[in-house]
């Protein structure tokens, strides 16, 4: 690559940070056709390109790349590219399938030892940051939300801003936007209110019937419009693409609230009567401050965990994994869990990533940090999940804040019972992640529990439980390097178990089969 590239390449990136997509791609279209494999001009070339209406070009000259790179690392950016691209362009299926690939890519550096490196952001705070902090930014808002109500519009705080006003008394510090809603009836009005003040519509990459963002020109703060529905006894809001199926909406549901005028300098403004209806719904743990939160998949109210917030979460954890950001990437991974507990990809990418940040003694993202934290770990088989495995689980978490699960191999199970278990151990897996005392499930664990492997994955406990005194021999043995203090053995529920329920199925068949 020689320097006068390298120097075009340093002009298209500044270009393009301005906005000055036509100087850039004067720039960048003659390199594209010079080295069409160079990764450097490609990545700036498919960025401008999908900054600029030409998504849909994209795809076939990402998937070139992708084929051409060796790495693992450079797999998982040119996969994220591709995914990126098809969620643009609303192939909602082929975006998934890509961003599964980088997830694939970046575990497998995950498994070689690896990470991208962190990047840190030394960009000083200024403009919109500033604006939240000085109070600049609440001024905007109260006087926005004057004029709409001057003009008749039904405008008031909302999500993060109502928030902060609600929990702080001002805007969150950190918030990043102001955020508004009004009733759906009003949305042309409204828009075009907005725009008379003085708010220029930003361009969104997807066009959402009820989600617009603008931005102030003076002050550089956006603001997102949201524009809700009533619905016989709810209210709902989210984002609503008409022409396409459910697994394209994102749709949150609040309980009726009612609003009240309330007098500013600017003159007088909507507000939610009880806002704390409309917090509750979208937060539930509305007073705890929470850092990790992400509004379009942690939402409490979201009437489905939809393609389309699945593809926005796996889309922002590759973003934060190639970043080097694992714990940012671990929130988006527990929060997928959260809303689906048999994504078995998402509880991989949880495990690879928590191995990752203990190995290098970063602080796994557990809030409140002024909790005391004790991990605890335990391994079983839960094969035919039944009420004493719940027990058994509901007994575990007890001991602790956190639980981690290894859901044990079909060959261990073999090695261990000689006879294959019922259930495949994506299955088992699956099964145990959805009990609501689980925090983590692992599934590649070694068999003996030593003191390395526990202060490696930072637990505070090993537990488990025996049906036998021979199971119990066995699985001391397994622990036995540990110190008593490590080791909590739970009770056995008697009467239940995965061999008593194969019987009753294997006897009612049996009388079936008589008749």
């Amino acid at each position: 690559m020689t320097e006068k590239m390298d120097e075009l390449l340093v002009q298209a990136k500044g270009l393009l940070a301005s906005g000055k997509y036509n100087d850039a791609d004067r720039i960048l279209e003659p390199l594209r056709e010079q080295y069409p494999l160079s990764q450097d001009v490609a990545r700036l070339w498919c960025s401008l390109a999908m900054r600029t209406d030409r998504a849909a070009v994209v795809p076939a000259y990402a998937k070139l790349i992708y084929e051409h790179v060796q790495s693992d690392f450079h797999k998982a950016h040119w996969a994220h590219v591709l995914g990126t691209a098809h969620f643009i362009l609303l192939d909602l299926t082929a975006a998934q399938t890509y961003l599964s690939h980088a997830l694939e890519h970046l575990m497998a550096l995950a498994r070689a030892g690896k990470i991208p490196p962190q990047r840190k952001n030394d960009k000083p705070a200024q403009g919109k940051d500033n604006a939240f902090t000085s109070g600049e930014a609440e001024k905007l808002l109260w006087k926005t939300c004057a004029y709409l109500a001057k003009n008749g519009i039904t405008a008031f705080p909302y999500a993060g801003t109502l928030l902060g006003l609600v929990r702080e008394g001002k805007l969150l510090d950190f918030d990043k936007d102001l955020d508004i809603a009004i009733w759906m009836d009003s949305w042309q009005l409204c828009c075009a209110a907005l725009e008379t003040a003085g708010w220029v519509r930003q361009t969104m990459r997807i066009d959402y019937a009820n989600y617009r963002d603008y931005v102030h020109p003076d002050l550089g703060i956006t603001l997102d419009l949201c524009g809700l529905q009533p619905k016989g006894e709810q209210i709902v809001g989210g984002f609503s693409l008409p022409d396409y199926s459910a697994e394209y909406q994102r749709v949150s549901v609040f309980p009726r609230f009612e609003l009240v005028q309330r007098d500013t300098e600017y003159g007088a403004v909507w507000f939610p009567q009880q806002p704390d209806i409309i917090l509750q719904a979208f937060y539930g743990d509305w007073r705890t401050p929470n850092p990790n939160w992400d509004t379009v998949i942690s939402a409490l109210n979201l009437e489905n965990f939809t393609l389309l917030v699945r593809c926005y979460a796996y889309h922002r954890l590759v973003q934060h994994w190639l970043l080097g950001d694992l714990a940012k990437a671990w929130c988006y991974a527990h929060q997928v869990t959260l809303k689906d507990p048999d994504d078995i990809l998402m509880l991989r990418c949880r495990q690879w990533l928590e191995h990752a940040m203990t190995r290098l003694k970063r602080e796994l993202p557990i809030w409140p940090k002024d909790q005391v934290q004790k991990r605890v770990y335990t391994r079983m088989v839960a094969d035919l999940f039944h009420e004493g495995h719940v027990n058994f689980l509901r007994a575990a978490k007890a001991l602790g804040s956190h639980l981690t699960v290894c859901v044990v191999s079909d060959e261990r199970v073999v090695e261990n019972k000689g006879k294959m278990p019922v259930m495949k151990q994506a299955e088992r897996a699956a099964v145990v992640a959805a009990c609501k005392y689980v925090d983590t499930v692992m599934t590649e664990t070694p068999a003996a529990v030593t003191p390395a492997y526990m202060q490696q994955n930072g637990f505070d406990i090993y537990t488990f439980a025996s049906a036998s005194q021979q199971e119990r021999t066995e699985k001391y043995k397994l622990c036995s390097t540990l110190p008593a203090t490590m080791i909590h053995e739970l009770s056995y529920t008697s009467g239940i178990s995965t061999s008593n329920i194969v019987m009753r199925i294997l006897e009612g068949s049996s009388k079936v089969l008589k008749r």
